[in-house]
This record gives C-alpha cells, structure tokens and sequence, in this order.
C-alpha cells in the first residue's frame, strides 16, 4: 500500500477513530482500517522516514522492509469474523534469506526473517510507539545474546535516549533482583532466565491526536531509531554505527535547540508553522460529527473511494467525510448529506459549496 506525502493537519486521529473499535461489524472494521487507518498511518511514517534519511545521511530502507498489521489478503475463502483491536505500521529486516548472517536459527535453517520490529501501532488507548525484539521466536540464545550484549555496551547511552524518544523498556526481575535494578543487573538476569522479551514502548498519545502530537512522534521515532539500526547491523554480522548515529542525533538536536523550535522536522516533516495549525484547527472544525459506525458506514457505501476523483487508500490519499450541503447553509447532519471525499478534493471544496458530487462520480 503506497500512501504519497500528505500534511500533518490532513492525518490526525480523532474520536471517531476510537470509537472504530466498538463497532462489532467485523468486515466493516476491517475495511475501515484497510482504507482509512492504515493509510494514515503510512503517512506518519512516510514523514519519520523523510526525516531519517535527512538526519542521519541514510537510506532508511536500504536493508529494512514496511510492513503493515492487519496484513489483508486480497481474496479470503471464508467469510471475516476476527474484530482486529489495533492497526500498526513499522520497520522489519527484509525478508532475503543469506542475508542476515549474524544470527542463527535453532533449526540450523538460514535465516530469512527477522524478530524484531520498530513502529507505530494504534489502538483503542491511542498511539504508541513500539520496538519489538522477540515476536519470532526461532533464533538461538546465542543470538539474541548478541543484541543483550549490544544493551549492556551502550546501556548509558541508551539510557539517554530513552528520554530524549520517550520510550520505556520492559524489564524483567526475579530472585535477588528487585523491580528497581541496573540495566545490568536487569539483563543479566533475563539472560539468565532465557527471557528475550526486551521490548520498548511509547506512553499512549490518546485521541485527538493532531498536528503537535505527530510531530512529537516524529520526533521520538527519529531519536529512538540508532537502536533499531543496531539490531539490523547485528543481525547481518557487520560493524555496528551506533555511536556515528548518536553524532548524527546530537548535530540536529543542537540545531533545533539554537532554533528554539523542537516541532521542527527534516525535509519531508515541516515544522508546525501558523499556517499548518490553522489548517489543523479548521480540519477540526469542519470534522462531521456522525455516530461511531455512521463515518464509516459513508465509506462503506461510496466504495472506500473519492466521489470526487475515484481515488482510494491504494492510490495514496486520505479519506474524508464531506457535508453536501454545509452546516453554515443549513446541511444536516445525516446520512443522506455525507459524501466520500480525499484530502485532496476535500480541500478544494470549500464550505459554501453544496455540489453532490456521489452521483456526478
């Protein structure tokens, strides 16, 4: 799914979002974060890519793959009954076997996928940023030492970041190790008790999450990614760069700070300008306001597709609802007056215009 570069103010989560997962239609849950959610999502990360690339002199995708969750199959032999509770976007090793020659398989296999995922996930609390290192688990301990050992070497560093990205890991303690411990006392115990689960996870950014809070994300999935691109390093038995990444970091965050303006992004993520907030508080206002299903009930019946250009999630727009006839020349909020619009048509229609164009289309 290709989702071109869309401003911030057109990508915000909202209520309406939220309330996605209390609908107990499973198809149209399903569809709704096909053809709305997740397009938003890969926009979000298109930006954090853009940034990347811009801060840290690489290309992001050079050794990594986007995957998506749900992961929808095209054709689907018996009819959808699972109510998916979250939608995730994010970074994986490639799937190229021979490549990743660092680690090793318990079936002695080579291996060709890797545990480990770095991404933005949203659910019913709100979004999250998670790094995931044990969600497959076929590799050796030996392996998964190897990326232990890396957290032990930097663990001050990583400690640091931590802060700066605003991620938590999830420690495990036992026996003489208390809930209040090092990091080395924390991992050597983990090590010790084969217990590979080092996940690092976000606070949840609840709904409404518009422009300032992406941008904060942005900002936190940036800061955090040296980390994952150690493990890629690792995991291909090359020389990690994380220190080289840090002076990276460091040399954008000293300009931002001479700047005055952490909202700031690289090339690709705009700083949250005046203009951009005043896009964000008149895409608020002119949200429609309809029941939990209702939004996505318009979607359903328009085909998950602009009525304007046609356009759906797999030509890279967002979607939107639309009054027909505006609030402001009487339009009700009803079924009948909604109609499907991207973000790019959306724009185009102001709200003195009543046209209906559903059945122009």
């Amino acid at each position: 799914m290709f989702v071109e570069t869309v401003s911030l103010a057109s990508i915000g989560f909202d209520k309406d979002d939220q309330n996605l997962f209390q609908v107990d239609d499973p198809r149209l849950r399903a569809d709704a974060l096909k053809h709305s959610i997740l397009p938003r999502l890969l926009a979000l990360l298109n930006h954090c890519l853009a940034s990347i690339r811009t801060i840290y002199e690489i290309e992001v995708l050079a050794n990594s793959r986007i995957s998506t969750y749900p992961n929808f199959r095209t054709r689907r032999k018996n009819e959808l009954t699972l109510l998916y509770d979250s939608a995730y976007v994010g970074l994986g090793g490639q799937q190229v076997q021979g490549k990743w020659t660092g680690v090793e398989r318990k079936d002695g296999k080579p291996v060709k996928l890797l545990p480990f995922r770095y991404g933005i996930q949203l659910t019913e609390q709100g979004l999250v940023l998670i790094l995931e290192n044990y969600w497959l688990k076929g590799l050796t301990d030996e392996s998964h030492k190897k990326f232990f050992d890396f957290h032990l070497r930097h663990q001050s560093l990583i400690h640091t970041l931590c802060y700066a990205a605003g991620m938590s890991p999830s420690l495990a303690y036992g026996g003489d190790i208390g809930p209040i411990a090092t990091f080395e006392q924390h991992y050597n115990y983990m090590l010790k008790e084969r217990i590979f689960d080092n996940n690092f996870y976000s606070e949840f950014k609840p709904f409404s999450i518009l422009s300032d809070s992406l941008a904060a994300c942005i900002h936190q999935f940036v800061c955090f990614f040296p980390v994952y691109d150690s493990y890629l390093q690792i995991a291909r038995g090359g020389q990690e760069r994380f220190e080289f990444l840090i002076g990276k970091l460091n040399t954008w965050l000293k300009e931002l700070d001479e700047k005055d303006d952490f909202s700031e992004m690289a090339e690709g993520s705009p700083a949250l300008s005046d203009e951009i907030r005043e896009q964000a508080r008149e895409a608020a206002a002119q949200k429609v306001k309809v029941m939990p299903s209702i939004r996505w009930q318009v979607f359903q019946r328009d085909n998950w597709k602009c009525v304007a250009c046609g356009r759906g999630a797999s030509d890279g727009v967002i979607l939107h609802v639309d009054h027909i006839l505006p609030r402001s020349k009487g339009g009700m909020d009803e079924f009948e007056n909604y109609q499907t619009l991207c973000h790019i048509c959306n724009l185009g229609k102001s709200n003195r215009d009543a046209t209906k164009l559903r059945k122009e289309y």
